[in-house]
């Protein structure tokens, strides 16, 4: 294993990269690459017997780092506090140190580091992690803490995998390692950690920033469940949360715990050298042999001129065929490039060929398996360029059991493995040694989750290489564009919304079960109005009994907590194994995978896809719903193919909760039902991601989906001018030369640009995962609201899109008034993430950034490209698109263009053609 505290002997620099990497035309000005050096950075410390007493200080092996000492200070006073610095800064020793503080204060250990006595009455802590190989790393890196430290502190590990005697651990046990998945089954039982509970001093929650969406939603209600516990047997915690760097780790923080905390965020921690290398694959032709690495294939593209008029490609031309550009062109810009996929486990292979140890960060599970394959397809086509054997490489993602996962954790810790492709699994702090380099397959979406990443390699002030491996998408294109976004000191905002009901409700019923909840809870837990309200609707229903004055009793089924899914919201998981005639050679029919929840498996596990699963291809062969766990067949299969589902979307019954107005444009927040339908998929070829066979379909019904949605309505006169303006524009927006007579066509294939553009550059702004959104453009924004008269559409065609579409059809022939423009963004999760209403709150900072990608965009196509309108989840194929309509709506929306510069295109007549009952996703 390399030891990076004596030697960079196995660092390798960005040029030397570039230098021996093997394809002739990628060389230091070819465009392809850019490269950034990082400066190290000195520690700043703290003398550590200004902060500690002189049991601690006596004995702990150095100083303090500046954010250490300055937390430690605050809880000194009674604080709780938010620690948010880089990876590998001593968070951990934040709260292990004051850990140690409260049991020497309450006597429980001795000035010499010895028990006073046996049992601990007087001063506990709880830590919670966010995975199970993480507490087992914290659980290792605290015993060292207090071994060096020579105090005698019980931390035990209590969690679904504890053998042995658990009561031991709950009565004796000072320190109490778990996660929130375990933590919230196990408050039922707050009578059994009545010795706990009534002594918890501390609750540090590590990787803290983790916890957005609706695991945070989650985690805010658990965390308060448990201080209604603490409460009960007289314990009164302070937190300490451990983030990442974060835009507003103050209000996350808070919003997670229920209080007041004080932020730390100023890193005092050395940082080593470190060379990053943005990557853009060079041009791709659509019909070339990837696995041939030497050819780049010239080409040029057009400039488009987004003020007026037509232009763009010639009649019938196909947008997004393999048309590419030089990267030494005036434009600077190509329509396709090598994918991300394919290009990333080449630099993977490429630098553990040289003995570099490496991670690979991925966008999928998928991805992971398909890059350990592409890395040895690589290695084979250029053995000339290396003179060893293909190193050992394997991927990693949470859908692998416990044991697979844990094996390879150990191996790239002893150096058996050199390299891991991995999910964001191995994005937070656990333990797999010394890395020397992190490979990233695009842009994760964050700045946060990018440094996060990047941070894994070079620890302990080593020198290190990140490599990012750009897509051809809108967040990639604008990163290696503009580099400097990277080093910017604002990061995004982590989105928690405890004003999910549903959420709010699941949580009211554990509460219940675990003390009954009464008026004292008003105010701590819940506001009175929503007590009451949730409280009625489950007394309705016969789960609770009793009132707030006397107090709500759960009277339901046994063991509410196990309707909470953290995950998601309440659905059924589904268990995925071989067929029975299939022998794994372990006796049984056993692939250590967890299950996966509906919309997963609608997506990923419908008969006939082809998953990859520990380097074996398995085929879907069967999936049966009629069983209290759905259960997916799966066979081994040797394909040159996996496959791909494609999807489709609408709106329906949209409630406007809040409103507001922005130059003239009405922007809401509310709620909805969503349908989503994997209706079909391809099959696309492993060697080159092209595809074999498309939209073959599923059988799959649609997904009804109650959420959280923003949406913009576009003011009459804007769209009427631009309806005219862009009425002569058809085949443009990339839809076929049949389809172009309609003349609303130019202006919605606008929205949906918009739409998509507002979706893709989302993470720009808040830390959301733009797979976590979806979207529609309609010209018929009326006909997917509730309307007084007609019966909830969600109720009445929910099983089919087709009746979908023919209700919002008919409704449209039956509007009096022509009905409103605009575009729906909503979140993919039942009940709604949050991130919907933080678009509505900052709507004019996000339309300025869509607005900004879609015009600077050097591609020369109208409709657009990969790099600012294409989404790969568009239920529409991406057709129509038109960004020229769309960058002048956006620039309305944000008040940067002349409303009157309008009034030319605006007819003497007000009336005009019946608009189509078009909706595009």
């Amino acid at each position: 294993m390399t030891d990076h505290n004596n030697t960079d002997t196995n660092a390798m620099s960005g040029d030397r990269l570039v230098e021996t990497f093997p394809r002739a035309s990628l060389t230091a000005d070819s465009g392809h690459v850019d490269r950034l050096e990082l400066p190290a950075e000195p520690a700043e410390r703290v003398p550590v017997d200004t902060v500690l007493g002189p049991v601690l200080a006596g004995s702990y092996p150095h100083d303090l780092f500046s954010h250490q000492a300055t937390a430690l200070d605050a809880l000194a006073t009674g604080e709780s506090v938010a620690v948010a610095t880089s990876t590998s800064s001593g968070k951990t020793h934040v709260y292990g140190l004051q850990i140690a503080r409260q049991l020497l204060d309450a006597g429980v250990l001795t000035a010499d580091g010895s028990r006073a006595t046996d049992r601990n009455d007087a001063a506990t802590a709880l830590c919670v992690y966010p995975t199970k190989a993480l507490t087992g790393d914290q659980q290792e890196a605290l015993d060292e803490l207090y071994e060096t430290l020579g105090l005698d502190i019980r931390v035990r590990i209590y969690d679904g995998d504890t053998t042995g005697d658990r009561r031991e651990i709950r009565e004796n046990a000072d320190v109490v390692l778990t996660n929130f998945a375990g933590l919230n089954v196990y408050l039922e039982h707050h009578d059994r950690w009545s010795r706990f509970y009534s002594a918890l001093d501390l609750v540090a929650v590590d990787e803290s920033h983790s916890y957005t969406g609706i695991q945070g939603m989650h985690v805010a209600w658990i965390l308060r469940r448990m201080k209604r516990v603490a409460d009960y047997w007289g314990g009164d915690p302070q937190y300490v949360l451990t983030s990442a760097t974060i835009g507003n780790p103050g209000d996350h923080s808070s919003t997670l715990v229920g209080e007041p905390v004080t932020v730390v965020d100023e890193d005092g921690s050395p940082r080593g050298q470190r060379d990053l290398v943005l990557w853009n694959p060079p041009p791709s032709e659509r019909h070339q042999n990837e696995t041939d690495s030497t050819a780049d294939v010239p080409g040029s593209s057009g400039d488009l001129d987004l003020t007026a008029g037509r232009s763009g490609p010639d009649s019938g031309s196909d947008p997004t065929a393999g048309v590419s550009g030089s990267d030494d062109s005036e434009a600077g810009f190509v329509t396709d490039r090598v994918p991300a996929s394919v290009e990333a486990p080449r630099v993977f292979d490429h630098l553990t060929a040289h003995g570099v140890r490496s991670l690979l960060f991925c966008p999928s599970r998928k991805l992971t398996e398909l890059s350990v394959k592409r890395a040895r397809e690589h290695h084979r086509s250029n053995a000339r360029a290396y003179d060893t054997a293909s190193p050992e490489l394997a991927g990693y993602n949470a859908g692998l059991g416990r044991q697979t996962r844990h094996a390879r954790e150990q191996q790239f810790k002893t150096g058996a493995l050199a390299g891991l492709a991995t999910t964001s699994a191995l994005e937070l702090g656990i333990d797999i040694g010394s890395l020397d380099a992190t490979v990233l397959m695009g842009y994760p979406g964050q700045r946060q989750s990018f440094w996060q990443r990047i941070g894994r390699a070079g620890r302990e002030g080593s020198r290190s290489l990140a490599v990012m491996v750009a897509d051809h998408r809108t967040l990639d294109q604008y990163v290696v564009d503009n580099p400097e976004y990277l080093l910017e000191t604002d990061v995004e905002d982590a989105v928690v919304d405890t004003s999910n009901n549903s959420v709010f409700a699941t949580h009211l019923l554990c509460a219940a079960d675990e003390i009954a909840v009464d008026e004292t809870d008003a105010g701590g837990f819940a506001g009175e109005t929503r007590l009451r309200a949730a409280a009625q609707m489950w007394r309705e229903a016969g789960f609770v009994d009793g009132y707030l004055e006397g107090g709500v009793h759960y009277c339901g089924p046994g063991r509410p907590q196990t309707r909470v899914n953290l995950y998601g919201t309440n659905e059924t998981d589904y268990r995925l194994q071989v067929t029975d005639d299939t022998d794994t050679g372990r006796g049984e029919p056993d692939l250590d995978l967890e299950p996966v929840a509906r919309n997963r498996a609608y997506r990923d596990y419908h008969e006939g896809a082809v998953r990859l699963q520990n380097g074996q291809q398995f085929e879907v062969v069967a999936v049966d719903d009629d069983r209290p766990q759905p259960v997916v067949e799966l066979e081994p299969v040797d394909r040159d193919y996996y496959t791909q589902t494609r999807r489709t979307v609408n709106v329906l019954d949209a409630t406007s909760e809040r409103q507001r107005t922005v130059n003239g444009f009405t922007v809401h927040f509310g709620h909805g039902t969503v349908l989503v339908h994997h209706h079909s998929y391809d099959q696309m070829y492993v060697h080159n991601s092209e595809p074999k066979q498309q939209a073959i379909p599923t059988g799959n019904p649609p997904i009804p989906m109650d959420t959280q949605l923003c949406w913009v309505e576009v003011p009459d006169e804007v769209e009427t001018a631009l309806v005219r303006k862009y009425q002569g524009y058809g085949v443009e927006t990339g839809v076929d030369p049949d389809e172009t007579d309609a003349p609303h066509l130019g202006y919605v294939a606008g929205l949906h640009a918009a739409e998509h553009a507002t979706i893709q550059t989302a993470p720009l702004e808040l830390r959301v995962d733009k797979n976590d959104l979806g979207g529609l453009a309609t010209l018929v924004l009326d006909t997917h609201y509730t309307h007084d008269g007609y019966d909830e559409l969600g109720e009445s065609v929910g099983e089919s899109m087709a009746a979908a579409t023919h209700a919002i059809e008919r409704r449209a022939a039956e509007l009096s008034e022509p009905p409103s423009s605009g575009w729906f963004v909503y979140d993919g999760v039942e009940g709604g993430l949050g991130f919907a209403r933080a678009i509505y709150e900052d709507i004019e900072s996000l339309a300025r950034r869509a607005r900004d990608q879609l015009r600077d965009c050097g591609c020369g196509q109208p409709n657009g490209c990969p790099a600012c309108t294409f989404d790969e989840n568009c239920g529409n194929d991406n057709q129509p698109l038109l960004r020229a309509s769309a960058v002048e709506v956006l620039d309305q929306l944000v008040g940067d263009a002349d409303r009157d510069a309008l009034a030319e295109y605006l007819p003497d007549d007000p009336g005009g053609d019946r608009r189509p009952t078009v909706f595009y996703a």
